[in-house]
């Protein structure tokens, strides 16, 4: 028995040693020479603490806080291969660096820190409809604060009508993360975030599984799988929310195993959509992404198959495309996605006020139901979509919604409609563009954050009208913009047409089967090689043609 008791102390004993040891090295030595900061994030309206990311600046430089439980250090190359690390079973604090910088999220809104006595400023931010926080103070040795930042919603309770989503990240994801990445999502408040598997010879950003039930889910939050497709003869495309991959990820040898070039993108939407009930369309806008100028985007979208196309990514907003093919008679919906993490090469230092996951947004006015991922990807595949990095931005017209088309007759018809804006800096200016013109505009006033432009024009032929904002920038960020995707006022029932664009495309097209005839692709039977040459001729009379009735 006194055997039995002396083991029993001894390991108390040790226990408790190692606890000491523990806390001696959580607080980095001597508690009492440590300040002990506690950093509460807040909803202004509400008085709740929320998830945020925050920067600590020590002398006017970056400081990092210390200690966090869960750590992503990201170096980025193209096999993602860039993993969770955990110190708590279930952390409160995520530490995400890149490129010699700190990120650190609050994943419930609340954590504590030890710091060193000194002057410091600490910044929070959360997505982009809440004004950013922040507050300067200065801590001794031994003191124990609490810091309240207190972040105001962007046009008051608007933000609670729209879904905001990427549909472009590549994160390595396991079950046991996703309460850590949904603490991630809502600190940046994307209410979607799409994590997509690929493949560069071997799998990369795998994800544990697909469909519904490996969606990570929280109240208005929705983590789902699905794939980027990818091939240096078709381009990159997106696949979201599938219930299980099409496989290969990859065809030819840049990304594949194989110098094979089947299947091509259209087989994969067919059979995703069919078999699968996935949200389909191109990264990249046309799928060019590394040099890569030769795709079959414009073959799918004149074959229907397109639920959307990228248009606002690493910062730029590809109008001067999107409206070609607006404009040549096509209803293609635009929408932004990140490439996370090859966005965070873009720019160095990151600018804080712009959000890691979601930098470029799709926002989709829904609610968000059992399941955001799928309000969300509705709204896409309904047209009703804005593109932001910054501003809410609400349009309406002749009293249809976003993504709707209207036919009408006669010889002329009057439009009128509103677009308004909201941020949470100065809006310098909103405009109207039908067919791509600027039909009605707005300045700001330098310091206004809301703006409204009602607006009437009379229209003569079938067209599409949008709204487009912008806000202020600083230097070091991309412009802050956001796009609406259009209204489209049809004549007797048909599209738009404007002549050069259309023939610009058809010529575009032209060039690529030429090249494509001469390229050389393997097949593994003839029977594909004249599958996909027949969808390519099929396309290019469609964009020789003229649009007709829908």
């Amino acid at each position: 028995m006194g055997l039995r008791t002396t083991r029993t102390r001894i390991a108390l004993a040790l226990v408790f040693t190692l606890a000491l040891a523990f806390a001696q090295f959580r607080e980095a030595g001597l508690a009492a020479l440590a300040a002990h900061l506690e950093i509460v994030t807040v909803d202004a309206a509400t008085g709740n603490a929320v998830p945020a990311r925050i920067y600590l600046d020590k002398g006017g430089r970056p400081f990092r806080l210390t200690p966090v439980e869960a750590l992503l250090p990201l170096a980025p190359d193209v096999f993602y291969r860039d993993r969770v690390w955990r110190a708590s079973p279930k952390p409160r604090t995520l530490e995400v660096t890149c490129k010699g910088r700190s990120h650190v999220m609050l994943l419930d809104g609340r954590a504590s820190f030890d710091l060193p006595a000194a002057a410091y400023r600490v910044e929070a931010y959360r997505g982009t409809f809440y004004e950013p926080a922040d507050a300067e103070f200065e801590l001794r040795a031994g003191e124990v604060r609490t810091v309240v930042l207190k972040m105001a919603p962007v046009g008051g309770d608007r933000r609670g009508r729209w879904l905001s989503g990427d549909d472009h990240i590549h994160l390595t994801r396991e079950q046991a993360d996703d309460e850590v990445f949904l603490g991630w999502a809502q600190a940046e408040d994307l209410n979607v975030a799409n994590f997509l598997q690929l493949q560069r010879q071997m799998d990369a950003a795998v994800q544990y599984g697909f469909g519904r039930e490996a969606e990570a889910r929280a109240p208005r939050y929705s983590i789902r799988s699905g794939h980027e497709t990818r091939s240096s003869y078709y381009g990159h495309v997106n696949v979201l929310g599938p219930r299980a991959m099409v496989r290969p990820l990859s065809v030819g040898t840049m990304y594949g195993n194989s110098a094979e070039a089947y299947p091509y993108p259209l087989v994969v939407f067919n059979e995703a959509r069919r078999l699968h009930g996935a949200t389909v369309g191109y990264a990249h806008f046309d799928g060019g992404a590394s040099g890569n100028k030769r795709s079959t985007f414009l073959m799918d979208l004149a074959l229907g198959a397109l639920d959307f196309t990228e248009i606002f990514q690493f910062g730029k907003l590809r109008t001067e495309d999107w409206y070609r093919v607006l404009n040549a008679g096509f209803h293609l919906t635009g929408i932004a996605g990140s490439d996370f993490p090859v966005s965070l090469n873009d720019r160095s230092p990151w600018p804080r006020v712009i959000p890691l996951l979601g930098p470029e947004r799709t926002l989709v006015p829904a609610a968000a139901g059992e399941s955001a991922y799928e309000s969300w990807a509705a709204g896409i595949r309904r047209g009703e979509v804005v593109v932001s990095n910054g501003p809410l931005l609400e349009f309406e017209a002749g009293g249809r919604r976003i993504g709707e088309r209207v036919p009408w007759d006669g010889e002329s018809e009057t439009v009128t409609g509103e677009a308004r804006a909201w941020f949470h800096r100065p809006i310098e200016k909103l405009e109207i563009v039908v067919n791509g013109r600027v039909v009605a505009e707005r300045a700001g006033d330098g310091s206004s954050t809301y703006l409204a432009l009602p607006f009437q024009v009379d229209i003569t032929e079938s067209c599409w009208a949008a709204a487009r904002v912008r806000a202020a920038s600083l230097e070091g960020e991309p412009e802050i913009r956001a796009h609406t995707n259009p209204i489209y006022f049809e004549h007797g029932g048909v599209p738009t047409y404007i002549r050069e664009d259309r023939e610009k495309l058809a010529r575009e097209w032209e060039n690529h089967m030429a090249w494509y005839k001469d390229a050389g692709l393997v097949f593994l039977n003839e029977d594909q090689r004249r599958e996909l040459f027949s969808k390519m001729d099929a396309a290019l009379a469609i964009l020789r043609g003229v649009p007709a009735p829908k």
